[in-house]
C-alpha cells in the first residue's frame, strides 16, 4: 500500500552518510555557515523550551570542530535570551565555520568560565567526526562533565554524547547524556547505546530528504500513513480475517496472545487453527475468536479460502525440542499449507525454527508472496547461520541480505528493531523498553502484523507499523507502571489498543523523540 500522506522521511544514518547529507544540503544554500547556525537556533529553542525555566544557568562545553562551533552559536543564543551562560573551550576552533561561531558568540565581550553550579550542561566537544579515545584535553573537559552530572545537572548533548562512535556506537568514556539533540536524522549510535544517550530529540533543520536506499526511522506520522481510512459502512469481512495457525498441545498461550493482538489491532475476524487440546483454551481465553482443531495433525482440513492472511507458528516447536524427524515433518506441513493458501503470511516462531538450514525450500515455499517473517536473534541465526548481533553494524545489515536470499519481508527483533524488504527497503523502530523481553510478546506482535496483511497493508509497512506500536505499547505500560518490571502480558494487549487512537503528525521543529529507556 503507498503512503497516502506526505510525511517527514527521518533517516537512520552512519557519520559518513550523515555528512553526505549534510553536504548535498549544504550546496542548496548560501553557505555552509547557514547550516550551523539553523542547527544552533533548534537546539537553543528547545533548550530554552524544555528545561526549568526558573533555573536559567548553562555551561557550554566547547570543542575546536564543528561540534564547538553549535555550542559558541548555543551559548550566544542562550545568552541573547537572558541566560546566564559560562563557557569550557579546550582550543582554538579549527573550521572556518567554528572560527565565525566563536567570532559571533564574543563579539560583546568574553564569557566567563563555570563555576560548577549551573542546572544545564551542555556537551558540544566532539561530533559525529570524531573516532577513537579522545585526547588529553577533551578528556579533561569530560571529567568535569561527570561532575556536573553527579552533582544532578541537566546533561545535553548536542548530535551525541562525546566520545560515542556515531556509527558503530563504540563507547570511549562517554558520559550519559540527560537529552541528545540531533538534526533532521538519528545515527545509529543513538538506537544503539540508548543508555548513554537518554532522551532523543530529533530537530529539523532542514535537510534534504535522504537517498532513497538510507534505513527510515518507524514514527508516529508513517505509521498513521500507511494505514488506509476505514469506509463508514464496514462491517467485520472489510476489517480483514486472519487465520493463526500454531498451538501444538501445552502451547495454545502463544495463539491466545497472537489471537488478541490481532483483535486489538482492529481485524475484523481471528480464526485459531489448533492441535485439539489447545482449541478448548483459546475459546475459554479469546471468545471474539473462532477454535478449529487439526484432526490427527492434519492440516489438510485447515480451510485456505475463507482467511485474507496467515499467521503460522505461534506455539510451534519447529525443531529446538523434537527430532529431525518431527522438524521435517513440521516443514512439509507449512509448505503444503502454503501451496494451498497463495496470500499474505507471517511466518514466526516454530515455523522459522523448522526451515533451519533449509532457507532453499522456506524460499520455494514462499513463492514470491507477500510474506513477513519475524525472528528474534536466535531464529534469525539459525535460519542466517550468523549471529546478527555478533557485530554492531550486523543487527542493520543482515536483515536486508536475508531478505534478498528468501525473498521476503524479514523483521529482525531486538533494540533497535529492524525491518527490510528484498526491494532493499528498510525501516527501523525504536520504540521499546525490556517490558517486552518476555515470553509470549513476539506472539502479540504476529498478530499485530497479521492484522494489518489481513487489510491490504504490504508486509514492509505491516511489520514497521506492528513494531513500533508493540514497542510503543511497552513504552506507555512501562511509563503508567513507574518501570519495566512487573509490566504483564495483559498491561502490554491493553497498551495496545490505547496506541491506535494516538498516531499523529509531526509538527513544529522537534520531528520526533525517543524517550529514555529504565533499566531499573
Amino acid at each position: 500500500m503507498p503512503d497516502t500522506v506526505a510525511t517527514t522521511r527521518i533517516p537512520v544514518l552512519t557519520a559518513e552518510s550523515a555528512r553526505e547529507l549534510d553536504a548535498r544540503t549544504i550546496a542548496t544554500l548560501d553557505d555552509s555557515f547557514t547550516l550551523m547556525r539553523r542547527a544552533a537556533l533548534g537546539d537553543a529553542t528547545w533548550i530554552a523550551r524544555n528545561t526549568d525555566p526558573t533555573a536559567r544557568t548553562a555551561a557550554v562545553f566547547i570543542g575546536t570542530g564543528n561540534n564547538g562551533g553549535d555550542g559558541w552559536l548555543i551559548a550566544s543564543l542562550l545568552k541573547a535570551d537572558g541566560w546566564t551562560v559560562r563557557v569550557r573551550s579546550i582550543g582554538d576552533s579549527r573550521s572556518p565555520d567554528a572560527r565565525r561561531a566563536r567570532e559571533e558568540a564574543l563579539r560583546h565581550g568574553p564569557m566567563a568560565t563555570p563555576r560548577g553550579d549551573e542546572a544545564v550542561v551542555i556537551d558540544a566537544l566532539l561530533g559525529i567526526g570524531a573516532s577513537g579515545p579522545p585526547r588529553d584535553a577533551i578528556i579533561a573537559a569530560m571529567g568535569e562533565l561527570q561532575l556536573a552530572a553527579d552533582r544532578g545537572a541537566t546533561v545535553i548533548a548536542i548530535d551525541l554524547p562525546s566520545a560515542l562512535d556515531a556509527t558503530n556506537a563504540e563507547d570511549f568514556g562517554a558520559i550519559p547524556a540527560t537529552h541528545t539533540l540531533t538534526f533532521g536524522s538519528v545515527k545509529r549510535a543513538h538506537l544503539l547505546r540508548r543508555d548513554l544517550v537518554g532522551s532523543v530529540h530529533v530537530i529539523d533543520i532542514g535537510l534534504l530528504d535522504p537517498a532513497t536506499h538510507e534505513p527510515l526511522l518507524v514514527s508516529s506520522a508513517l505509521v498513521r500513513s500507511w494505514l488506509a481510512p476505514l469506509s463508514p459502512d464496514a462491517y467485520k469481512n472489510t476489517r480483514g480475517r486472519l487465520a493463526i495457525v500454531g498451538g501444538e498441545n501445552g502451547m495454545a498461550g502463544a495463539v491466545i496472545l497472537a489471537v488478541r493482538g490481532a483483535h486489538a489491532s482492529g481485524v475484523g475476524m481471528v480464526r485459531a487453527d489448533v492441535a485439539p487440546m489447545s482449541a478448548l483454551a483459546v475459546q475459554i481465553a479469546a471468545p471474539f475468536a473462532t477454535a478449529h482443531s487439526w484432526h490427527n495433525e492434519d492440516w489438510s482440513r485447515i480451510d485456505c479460502d475463507w482467511p485474507n492472511a496467515l499467521v503460522i507458528g505461534p506455539g510451534l516447536d519447529g525443531g529446538t525440542s523434537h527430532d529431525a524427524t518431527a522438524s521435517t515433518q513440521l516443514r512439509a506441513k507449512i509448505t503444503a499449507l502454503l501451496a494451498r493458501f497463495a496470500g499474505p503470511v507471517v511466518l514466526d516462531a516454530g515455523a522459522l525454527t523448522a526451515f533451519a538450514s533449509h532457507t532453499d525450500q522456506l524460499r520455494d515455499a514462499l513463492a514470491g508472496r507477500p510474506a513477513l517473517l519475524t525472528p528474534h536473534v536466535g531464529e534469525f541465526e539459525r535460519l542466517f547461520r550468523r549471529a546478527p548481533d555478533q557485530h554492531p553494524l550486523a543487527r542493520f545489515d543482515d536483515p536486508s541480505a536475508l531478505a534478498l536470499l528468501l525473498n521476503a519481508t524479514v523483521l529482525l527483533k531486538g533494540v533497535p528493531t529492524v525491518i527490510a524488504s528484498p526491494e532493499n527497503r528498510c525501516y527501523i523502530s525504536a520504540a521499546g523498553t525490556p517490558a517486552l523481553a518476555v515470553g509470549g510478546s513476539g506472539d502479540i506482535l504476529a498478530g499485530i502484523a497479521g492484522a494489518l496483511l489481513a487489510q491490504g497493508v504490504s508486509p514492509l509497512h505491516a511489520g514497521a507499523a506492528a513494531a513500533w506500536v508493540h514497542g510503543t505499547a511497552a513504552e506507555r505500560a512501562t511509563l503508567a507502571h513507574g518501570g519495566w518490571r512487573g509490566v504483564t502480558i495483559e498491561t502490554l494487549l491493553r497498551e495496545v489498543s490505547n496506541v491506535w487512537p494516538t498516531l499523529s503528525f509531526a509538527n513544529g521543529t522537534e520531528l520526533h523523540q525517543l524517550p529514555a529507556v529504565p533499566t531499573r
